[in-house]
């Protein structure tokens, strides 16, 4: 003969949703907004121009990168670069230097449509 506690866990199966089952379903709509608000490049140089005052401007033949610093503008020549793109979240790592040959190293980290330094 079933015992009541058996015939409760059916019930709560069969009635209703189980907790394992709301789980994953938060963690996968969590995932997904995450996906949605991953910034893009565009992002990023719009930040990399309001935090550092590094812009980019594009040519046909060339990218162009100067940064203005207390009313004074300076080229920049870009180095290396390393985005890694992990659907949730994504780093930028990119190195520049000025016509004095000092660097200037961008670790970001952008994730829900902000972009934080690392």
């Amino acid at each position: 003969m079933p015992s009541v506690h058996d015939n409760k866990a059916a019930n709560y199966r069969a009635n209703g949703i189980s907790k394992l089952t709301i789980a994953i379903s938060v963690i996968v709509i969590i995932i997904v907004i995450l996906a949605f608000t991953n910034p893009s490049r565009t992002d990023f140089y719009k930040w990399l121009e309001s935090e550092y005052g590094i812009h980019v401007s594009y040519d046909i033949n060339e990218t162009t990168y100067t940064q203005i610093m207390n009313g004074q503008e300076k080229n920049l020549n870009f180095r290396s670069g390393h985005i890694q793109h992990v659907g949730i979240f994504t780093t930028y790592d990119e190195l520049y230097t000025d016509a004095e040959g000092n660097e200037i190293k961008i670790k970001a980290l952008g994730i829900m449509n902000m972009f934080f330094k690392r």
